[in-house]
């Protein structure tokens, strides 16, 4: 064989190397009406934004993107409708939020909606799609357990789907909605004991659902970072209001309870620094009330840093300021959000009776100190000057 000749067989292979391993995806959205839309697509538990807009009526607009898997069209109503995106160009329709889209040259959505609409389609020529209505069956399987029997022998099922599907899972909606179903289904169990005093009932879940966490870390090991599943599902907790649990998630995975970053732990808190309470205007101006600064705090307090992406930080932030509640002399927790203050900051002090929870709120300040991400969770005591 020539130079010449190994040359151009090189070139070749890396062409079909290159298009078979990074071929984006082409189709088109074809709207009747005026809509403002988003599609969403996953890797892992994580959400990525494959298209946001606002469509107008009878206009089309051509999506080109490497994202393959199911993806949902998303209406500012919060309607959501499921879309598998593959390697064959297809036209998606919308008549509206109110009605499910309708595809041309997509057989395997046509088979795939055909069967959540109640059909019953052979589609084993696609077998994405198949997947996705085994993972819905599996989802609606679990609904129906009542003992502890079966929740073990179900909680097995989804360990084996896990196993063998996780590639294919990653790219669709269902693995973080059968890693949420894994959890509920804890709930429908029935733990009473003939004899066992109410009390045992509470502590027998949580020790369920503390075992389903190590389980889980043992399945997804190949997959995940441990401390992102502790994470999601201390979240998933959090967002239920169920800190206590949340906390006891924390408290049994230790080791595994924290958010990567920079580890620091020397930071100045000038007594300027602009404080506030959850239940106070953020514009100080209004009804004549003034601003409060660190320095109008005559105690010592305690500083605590959280993150909207690192759910262990604020559950052990609410943990830490309960448990200061109790004691004779309480000690005002101040949070410091690695974010601008929000709604979602704030909220964190209806989970707390009777405690001292202040943020701050000095966005000079945060940009200053706060720009680089840090290890978390992280409390610095700030003593009186």
């Amino acid at each position: 064989m020539s130079c010449k000749t190994l040359i151009l067989c090189l070139i070749f292979l890396f062409a079909v190397f290159f298009d078979c391993g990074f071929a984006r995806a082409q189709f088109v959205i074809d709207s009747k009406t005026s809509v403002k839309i988003e599609l969403t697509g996953y890797d892992g538990l994580v959400e990525t934004s494959i298209f946001k807009g606002t469509l107008a009526a009878g206009s089309k607009h051509e999506i080109d993107t490497p994202y393959r898997g199911l993806a949902l069209l998303v209406f500012a109503g919060g309607q959501r409708y499921p879309l598998i995106i593959g390697s064959t160009s297809f036209a998606l329709k919308i008549a509206g939020p109110a009605e499910p889209p309708s595809f041309a040259g997509s057989d395997e959505n046509e088979l795939f909606y055909k069967s959540l609409t109640g059909g019953d389609p052979d589609p084993r020529q696609y077998y994405f799609a198949l997947l996705m209505i085994r993972a819905k069956e599996l989802l609606e399987s679990s609904h129906t357990i009542k003992t502890v029997e079966e929740l073990q022998a179900k909680k097995k099922e989804f360990h084996d789907f896990f196993g063998v599907h996780y590639e294919r899972l990653r790219h669709s909606d269902m693995l973080v909605r059968l890693i949420g179903q894994y959890f509920m289904m804890h709930e429908y169990v029935d733990y009473h004991r003939q004899g066992a005093p109410a009390a045992d009932i509470r502590i027998q879940y949580q020790k369920e659902v503390l075992n389903g966490i190590g389980n889980m870390l043992g399945v997804f090991a190949p997959y995940f970072a441990k401390q992102e599943i502790v994470n999601y599902c201390v979240s998933l907790y959090y967002k239920r209001s169920m800190v206590t649990l949340a906390g006891l998630i924390i408290e049994n995975f230790k080791e595994s309870a924290f958010c990567p970053g920079t580890e620091k732990e020397i930071f100045d808190f000038p007594g300027d620094l602009l404080i506030t309470g959850a239940d106070e205007s953020t514009d100080r101006s209004k009804d004549g009330i003034k601003e409060r600064t660190l320095a109008d705090l005559k105690v010592d307090k305690l500083i605590a840093f959280v993150s909207d992406d690192c759910p262990v930080s604020l559950v052990a932030t609410i943990i830490k300021a309960r448990q200061l509640a109790n004691q004779k002399e309480a000690l005002p927790v101040i949070v410091a959000p690695l974010e601008k203050l929000s709604e979602n900051h704030l909220a964190m002090s209806k989970m707390i009776h009777g405690g001292n929870l202040l943020f701050i709120n000095d966005e000079e300040w945060r940009k200053d100190n706060l720009a680089t991400k840090i290890k978390l969770p992280l409390f610095i005591p700030a003593q009186v000057n």
